[in-house]
């Protein structure tokens, strides 16, 4: 055998012990130094963007997609906080962020009309319709999109306003606890489109100045818009209503969609005004249904919308052409007093295959007749 060979096989020399001792440890040294490593890029990569320091920078949180539970445990924001921005007259823009807490509107300082400086008549007296010249501003932006609000969001003061003067952006988020902005003005887009209220959501007496998004939102068990003004559009395209849902004496001044939403529970339109075009089309009703007063200012459409409950029109006037016709229910709906504008197209029997029938019959008949006459002349 070959000395070289020999000694490499079996040198229990002291250096080569040493070395084939340290390999062991090398390697776990490695390993761990690669995990801190990816565990720092990983944390690193989380943050997506963060807000520039500064007096008036505002509060602004992005995490990827990607980040765990455990890292956006780690970068929760507390209701507090949020608050506090906004007391500023700081934007707040939060992304994929967990909110701890509560934001309670009715902590902000309570302002007056008289003193708000470039406060047009219009704006002001849609305040004051609202509730009174006490007023509680959010003077920018307000966004917390694709995230998740443990806590309640509150505004229930009674003897003032509160006024988002910048857009307000809740689309995709989660709200685990009840939502209350009733008695607020909206003078920005409101976008709440793919949100989950699970519990309730309250805009009473809201009033939104521009376009309204709630495409696939999911509401809850209560969902209020008793006596709000929308002046722009409204899309709640596939909607949730899975609770009571109240638009009792609602103003629609611009088209308001409705197609293929879904009401779970009683669902209440009357005393509202739809000046612009309304669609329920391939809705579904699946209690009770309230349209009751209702005023039909412009195109009403409900062709393929389901009432699997009661349907009430009761003194409901349709000022265009409506296509109830087209709707199906399963038990007669109620058009007590309602106020019906006749089909534009040709009536008469021809319009309705018994009409037809009958005509049919009726010509037969005077056939026979003129044969049987006929007949009698030879």
């Amino acid at each position: 055998m070959d000395s070289t060979l020999f000694h490499r096989r079996f040198d229990r020399s002291p250096t080569a012990m040493l070395k084939t001792r340290r390999s062991p440890w090398c390697l776990a040294l490695v390993l761990l130094c690669a995990m801190v490593t990816c565990s720092r890029e990983a944390n690193a990569g989380c943050v997506a963007e963060t807000a520039a320091t500064g007096i008036d920078a505002g509060l602004v949180i992005h995490l990827s997609p990607s980040c765990t539970q455990a890292e956006r445990e780690s970068h929760a924001v507390r209701g507090e906080v949020i608050m506090d921005a906004i007391a500023k007259g700081r934007s707040v823009d939060l992304l994929g962020v967990l909110v701890r807490g509560d934001l309670i509107f009715d902590r902000l300082a309570v302002q007056t009309t008289a003193g708000s400086p470039g406060l047009t008549s219009e704006r002001a007296n849609l305040e004051d319709h609202v509730g009174g010249n006490g007023q509680r501003i959010v003077r920018e932006a307000l966004g917390l999109r694709d995230s998740v609000v443990v806590g309640a969001v509150r505004h229930r003061a009674t003897d003032s306003t509160l006024r988002f003067e910048g857009p307000v952006d809740f689309s995709g988020s989660h709200f685990k606890e009840g939502v209350d902005l009733s008695r607020s003005v909206f003078h920005k887009p409101v976008e709440l489109s793919r949100a989950t209220f699970e519990k309730e959501a309250y805009f009473v007496q809201g009033q939104f100045t521009m376009p309204v998004g709630c495409r696939e939102t999911k509401f809850g068990p209560s969902t209020r818009f008793h006596q709000s003004t929308f002046r722009g559009s409204v899309d709640c395209t596939s909607a949730l209503f899975d609770g009571m849902a109240e638009f009792l004496e609602v103003t629609f001044e611009q088209p308001a969609v409705f197609e293929r939403s879904r009401f779970g529970l009683g669902t209440g339109f009357s005393g509202s005004r739809f000046k612009g075009r309304v669609s329920f089309s391939e809705a579904i009703f699946s209690r009770e249904t309230f349209f009751g007063f209702a005023a039909f200012e412009s195109e009403a459409v409900f062709a393929g919308a389901q009432f699997l409950g009661s349907a009430d029109f009761s003194h409901a006037e349709f000022r265009q052409q409506d296509d109830l016709v087209k709707a199906r229910f399963d038990h007669p709906p109620l058009l007590d007093e309602t106020k019906r504008r006749e089909s534009t197209q040709p009536g008469g029997l021809l319009q309705t295959s018994n009409g037809q029938y009958a005509l049919t019959a009726i010509f037969l008949i005077v056939v026979a007749l003129l044969v049987a006459y006929a007949a009698k002349l030879k």
